[in-house]
């Protein structure tokens, strides 16, 4: 596992163009959303909204996902020439109309069905979290109210709790977290297997769930390594806020690491599944 590690730091810093994507559309989002909170004054409106947020966001995934892809199959060729490399390197780019065709309808149908799931799995954990926890007493106004508050706020609010409610707070988020890593987990090859083995997300999501316990002390390996990252990344994000010239570092560093996670997840599906 190490040498996949090691060799995904080659395959990103070779095809760090990867970023450039992936920059462009989080900022496009970022001002289409900021637009749309004083646009959208009805439900039509934010509905279209929304069905125009799923479309950018399965095109995106489909272009860039199958860029990914490529950035993989061209870090296995052997070139005389470092300026052929970097030539094929940039031509990277062009795929991603490519793959939009190939892929659209694919990832539209995976988002689609992502939040299908998390919908119902979230529901079950509800029923399950009252029935064995019980309710905290907080109804959902105050607990959005919370969320959106000062640090301060916040744990005055966490100070004003009994120690039962903090008990039962604590099972939640207990129970919240490994839900949602199980649930991670299980997905983790879901995306890959689109683009390597099938176009339909339905035979995907359970042929891939079939690979992670096909080899299963890999799998683990491997999602322990990103959860590990993933905390690593939380965790420096917090000090973005500290100067403009911090928070250019950071944000260099979170798209680096975004999409070496991806190309992790990529290069190991490719070495382990591609060619079975």
């Amino acid at each position: 596992m190490l040498k996949l590690y090691r060799d995904t730091v080659k395959i990103t810093n070779e095809n760090i163009i990867l970023a450039t994507p992936l920059i462009l559309f989080m900022w496009i989002l970022s001002l289409y959303i900021a637009y749309s909170k004083s646009a959208v004054g009805s439900i039509p409106l934010l509905l279209l909204t929304s069905v125009t947020i799923l479309l950018m966001t399965s095109a995106f995934l489909s272009g860039w996902f199958y860029m990914v892809k490529k950035a993989i199959h061209l870090s296995k060729q052997v070139f005389v020439l470092d300026s052929d490399r970097s030539r094929a390197i940039l031509n990277l780019i062009k795929t991603i109309p490519a793959g939009i065709g190939k892929y659209f309808l694919s990832f539209l149908t995976q988002i689609v069905v992502s939040i299908i799931i998390y919908i119902l799995i979230g529901l079950a954990i509800y029923k399950i979290g009252i029935l064995f926890i019980g309710d905290i007493g907080i109804d959902a106004t105050q607990l959005k109210a919370i969320l959106s508050s000062s640090t301060t706020e916040i744990k005055a609010f966490l100070d004003s709790l009994t120690f039962e409610q903090l008990i039962k707070l604590n099972n939640w988020n207990l129970l919240l977290m490994c839900t949602t890593s199980l649930l991670s987990f299980l997905l983790m090859l879901w995306i890959p297997e689109i683009m390597y083995n099938t176009k339909n997300s339905f035979i995907a999501l359970f042929s891939s769930i079939k690979k992670i316990f096909k080899k299963p002390l890999k799998s683990i390996k491997l999602f322990i390594f990103i959860t590990i990252l993933n905390f690593v990344l939380t965790l420096i994000n917090s000090f973005s806020m500290i100067s403009p010239f911090i928070y250019f570092l950071i944000m260099i560093l979170y798209f680096y690491f975004l999409v070496y996670l991806v190309v992790l997840i990529f290069t190991y599906y490719d070495r382990e599944f591609s060619e079975q």
